[in-house]
């Protein structure tokens, strides 16, 4: 179910729900994507061109979404923050300072591994 409400930041419109089928059609609709920072969620997102602030729970043991979301933002695909510091970070939010997402050739990946052993390869 989709909830809006009023936003504590002036000419924002928040949106959310808690967990939705398919949510491409709202990220093509969004200005802004607020996600969090699992590797599907970012994927969809920026194989979108949209741009996209990832929010980690820095309270859980092992984050591998901490990982994610610091080489993300250090490749200039998107930010991340923690849900304590977000209102900031929307604030200094700038869609313009990040890079475009080129997504990976899978054929090189899969020539890569054929060559490894020892097979042909064949486009």
């Amino acid at each position: 179910m989709l909830t809006k409400a009023k936003s504590k930041l002036p000419g924002f419109q928040v949106s959310w729900f808690s967990y939705k089928p398919n949510i491409l059609a709202d990220i093509n609709a969004a200005d802004l994507v607020i996600s969090h920072a699992g590797a599907g969620s970012c994927l969809e997102i920026m194989h979108a061109n949209k741009p996209c602030i990832v929010v980690v729970n820095d309270k859980l043991m092992g984050n591998h979404q901490v990982e994610l979301a610091e080489k993300l933002s250090s490749l200039g695909h998107t930010e991340y923050t923690t849900p304590s510091h977000l209102i900031e970070t929307v604030q200094s939010f700038r869609s313009e300072n990040l890079l475009p997402y080129e997504p990976g050739d899978p054929k090189r990946l899969s020539k890569h591994l054929h060559q490894l052993m020892g097979l042909l390869y064949s486009d």
